[in-house]
């Protein structure tokens, strides 16, 4: 140790020149709070999300809600900078497609042919026809209905496509993106109406403005609230900035490693240096501590005081190097597990906590021995109010605790029935990952997306893709119809599904609006026109098809109305009753009033609609009988269907990965819950509808078809799961790590068991408190077991250690007092030290992160407490061999 220390100030430079290094790192951290980003390269839910952009098109989805409170989205003002902001947002780089009431398509008919519009055209002006026309058009498509209007008419929804893939969505310049749109919405949109965004993207990036604001916050903070306790502990400045410099040091080393190996920030590893500075400080206290302690009223020459330096760093060595392994194994057992933002907190975490170690074990005696001796007179206690009300607090801290370490019955069987009551409290706990969590109900995306729940059906989607090898199989009125089924199931079977559209619901449409004048009990047959192989057409010549966008499709589809050419067939249509001039009959009204119970006036109209096909509505289904549609075959009804999409192939329809000959297509699931448990419920309902209906194993289900589901849903589903496998691996590698560290270190298996007890009762009761206040086990207070393990082992350590050294120097003696007076001090200083500096984070603008530092302070708080009475009580009951020898037997 001499030879080590023979030059302090090259230890120091070297210090020195270390941190200056890793601090020129800093300006170049990049935050990434994406979701995706979150999970594994190879998890399912990853991959699901790569494979979606890869069949329909990579692109982020944000949702801008707009509400007007007082009055309704249809005033030509308001629609006019509706009109206005998606046209400008279009315009911005990136950006795929701004989707609202003023900027949406619309799939209609005439006499001729089946037509592809706006909704809205370049000539609206926002007269009272105009806005009855547009109103009709809204309720003549339920696509449009809870989507981009609410179902009261007072708000609007815009979808706004960025054209990135899910992994981009931390991006800084995707970032910057939605703040530039943000901000934009709510100038144009001042005094017309309130501004809501929402979605996985707007909450990344959220999440990444917030956490540089709790930084720049938090850090300051825990470091006045560190030198306060700091002062009030040693009341000498060089004992409060030997421990200040040793957790600061450490802090700049472990988080400018991370930019420096590339590895991007998320909020969990931003709260790394508030982490390190509480916990850090911990080995620098203990060795300040008892340097304070006992050069007390000596006086040393030059060489006996660094004789003195060297002895208590070695007398000190064992204690403190085990406490910082043993929170090294706390922090290291995130490293193993799946989550990647624990992961990479758990690695420089434990990176961080060996730099403080090294640092509070080399750069401190450093600066001892360059400080040299200095004369400390002994406090006059008799004249020093403040050093007698000290040191009566030391000597009644010390007989309090000796006091309570006599009642061992009773201590024993208050730590029972707390066990048993935490047992209780942790069984209730849930796991949860939902990101939107992570805010408080006052921030502006909380209340977002609980706008968005409420008035649009929610912000978390559920894709689906169903897959087939050829487009015969895909587009059969089989597939369709099961494909319909599973959105009419959902809506109407699965609480928290609001909404459920896709290619189907487009299908329906066209079919609806080509069927407009058909008779609604069904189509009379007709003769099928062969196919004209020199025209490469089924004989109906040109169709004339129109799309009011400007682009056609090919001509050669027998969906067209052009004079003396029928809409379905060769032979001419049965020409029915106009929808106005039929009547509406009393057996009707029953009837209608008979499908469903409780039928709602709305549901009733509808009903009444189909029933007398009005405005084609009796044709708004999957064509699957061929009787019903003049048919004989359900070949027939595929090639119609395939016919269909004739009219949509230049819109713009994403639904499908090929507008003329898709193999693959989409719907969109909305769920009104941003509780995983209910995204769990939907993701299983899903599957089971699957495997019923699609899977080729079951009996007669459909053949080489594939279901593949995606999105926000399953990705919080995913972070969910792999948020309990964290918890689970981090738990029992940390116990069992500390365990067998300390049981090979004092070389007694009932030593590892010992200090594992309070450990154990420390993480049982943060569980039980989750479980007790309803608070969820997400990704940030996932940490709080193993943190729990890896701090609270220090006191375990440092009582055991002290309890073994005092009844070795003075086994008859009040070697109980000593141990209390000493190490109990020190554990107390750490514990208020560690809890004050995790509670700064109950400041933070994340709920979780609020949660997560009153969780930690409430574990500081117990493992000092059993660490100070349970651990003294077991080892006076169980008098283990590694601390009273063979054969002894004595008590307190």
């Amino acid at each position: 140790m001499e030879k080590f220390f023979k030059h302090p100030w090259v230890i120091v430079g070297v210090t020195a020149a270390i941190t200056v290094f890793f601090a020129a790192q800093l300006p170049k951290a990049r935050m990434d709070n994406n979701m995706t980003a979150f999970l594994p390269a190879d998890n399912p839910a990853r991959l699901a999300s790569k494979h979606l952009d890869a069949q329909y098109g990579e692109e982020i989805t944000i949702i801008l809600g707009l509400e007007r409170p007082y009055g309704t989205v249809f005033d030509s003002a308001f629609l006019s900078r509706l009109r206005e902001y998606t046209k400008a947002a279009e315009n911005i780089e990136l950006i795929k497609e701004a989707r609202s009431i003023m900027s949406t398509q619309y799939i209609t008919s005439d006499s001729e042919s089946i037509i592809v519009t706006e909704l809205v055209d370049d000539g609206f002006s926002g007269t009272p026809e105009e806005i009855a026309e547009l109103k009709r058009r809204i309720a003549s498509w339920d696509m449009y209905q809870g989507a981009l209007v609410s179902d009261d008419l007072s708000s609007a929804q815009v979808m706004i496509t960025i054209n990135a893939s899910s992994d981009d969505a931390g991006n800084p310049e995707i970032v910057a993106l939605l703040l530039r749109l943000r901000d934009m919405a709510k100038e144009m949109f001042a005094g017309y109406a309130a501004v809501y965004t929402a979605g996985q993207p707007v909450v990344s990036a959220t999440l990444s403005e917030s956490a540089r604001i709790d930084v720049r916050a938090l850090v300051p903070f825990v470091i006045l609230v560190l030198i306060a306790v700091l002062v009030l502990s040693f009341r000498r400045f060089s004992y409060v900035l030997y421990p200040l410099l040793t957790v600061l040091i450490a802090a700049v080393w472990a988080v400018g490693a991370m930019p420096l190996l590339g590895i991007k920030l998320t909020m969990i590893c931003v709260i790394l240096p508030v982490i390190l500075i509480a916990v850090g400080s911990a080995y620098a206290i203990h060795l300040v501590s008892h340097y304070k302690d006992e050069i007390q009223g000596k006086t040393f020459t030059a060489p006996e005081h660094r004789a003195f330096v060297f002895s208590l760093t070695g007398k000190l060595l064992k204690p403190v190097s085990l406490a910082a392994l043993t929170t090294f194994a706390g922090f290291v057992s995130f490293a193993l597990t799946p989550l990647i933002p624990l992961r990479n907190f758990g690695i420089f975490a434990s990176f961080g906590v060996l730099a403080a170690f090294a640092v509070a074990i080399t750069f401190i005696p450093a600066l001892l021995l360059i400080r040299g001796p200095r004369a400390v007179k002994p406090v006059a206690r008799k004249k020093t109010r403040g050093a007698q009300a000290a040191f009566d607090f030391e000597n009644e801290f010390a007989a309090a605790l000796c006091a309570v370490t006599n009642r061992k019955t009773l201590v024993l069987l208050i730590t029972a029935l707390a066990v048993a009551v935490s047992i209780a409290g942790a069984s209730r706990a849930v796991v949860d990952g939902a990101l939107v969590e992570f805010f408080n109900e006052r921030t502006e995306v909380n209340r977002s997306d609980r706008f968005i729940r409420e008035r649009f059906g929610g912000s978390t989607q559920l894709i689906l893709s169903v897959e087939a090898d050829d487009t015969e199989t895909l587009l059969s009125p089989e597939t369709l119809t099961a494909l319909d089924g599973l959105s009419t199931y959902l809506i109407e079977r699965v609480p928290r599904v609001t909404k459920a559209a896709g290619f189907a619901d487009t299908i329906k449409r066209v079919n609806q609006v080509f069927n407009v004048d058909e008779p609604p009990g069904g189509i009379a047959a007709r003769p099928q026109a062969a196919y004209n192989s020199d025209t490469g057409d089924f004989g109906f010549g040109d169709f004339g098809f129109e799309d009011e966008g400007g682009s056609l499709p090919p001509a050669s589809s027998p969906l067209t109305r052009s004079s003396g050419t029928p809409l379905n067939g060769g032979a001419a249509p049965v020409t029915p009753p106009s929808s106005a001039e039929t009547p509406i009959t009393f057996a009707m009204l029953s009837a209608a009033a008979g499908k469903k119970a409780n039928m709602s006036a709305n549901e009733l109209a509808r009903e009444l609609e189909r029933m007398t096909n009005y405005e084609g509505r009796a044709y708004y289904e999957i064509p699957a009988d061929p009787a019903r549609y003049g048919k004989t075959t359900d070949a027939e009804l595929q090639q119609l269907i395939a016919n269909y999409l004739v009219p949509l192939a230049g819109s713009d329809n994403r639904m499908s990965n090929d507008p003329l000959e898709p193999t693959a297509v989409k719907t969109t699931i909305l769920i009104n819950s941003q509780w995983t448990k209910d995204t769990d419920e939907v993701i299983r309902a899903v599957n089971e509808y699957v495997d019923a209906n699609f899977h080729k194993a079951k009996p007669g289900a459909l053949p080489n078809i594939r279901v593949i589901t995606g999105g926000v849903a399953t990705q919080q589903s995913a972070m969910s799961n792999l948020i309990f496998r964290s918890q689970v691996i981090s738990l029992l590698l940390s116990l069992l790590i500390v365990l067998i560290i300390v049981a090979f270190s004092y070389k007694s298996l009932a030593a590892g068991l010992i200090a594992a007890l309070p450990l154990s009762i420390a993480i049982l009761g943060n569980f039980a408190v989750m479980g007790f206040a309803g608070l969820t086990i997400n990704v940030a207070t996932a940490l709080t077991g193993s943190l729990a393990v890896g701090i609270g082992i220090d006191y375990t350590i440092h009582i055991i250690d002290a309890f073994k050294r005092e009844y070795e120097a003075a086994p008859g003696g009040d070697y109980l007092r000593r141990t209390f007076a000493g190490a109990g001090k020190a554990i107390l200083i750490n514990a208020v030290s560690v809890g004050a500096g995790f509670g700064v984070l109950t400041f933070s603008q994340f709920r979780v992160l609020s949660q997560f530092g009153g969780l930690i302070t409430l574990s500081m708080a117990v493992s000092a407490a059993v660490s100070l009475t349970v651990i003294p009580v077991l080892l006076a009951a169980v008098k283990p061999k590694f601390i009273y020898g063979q054969g002894v037997r004595e008590g307190f």
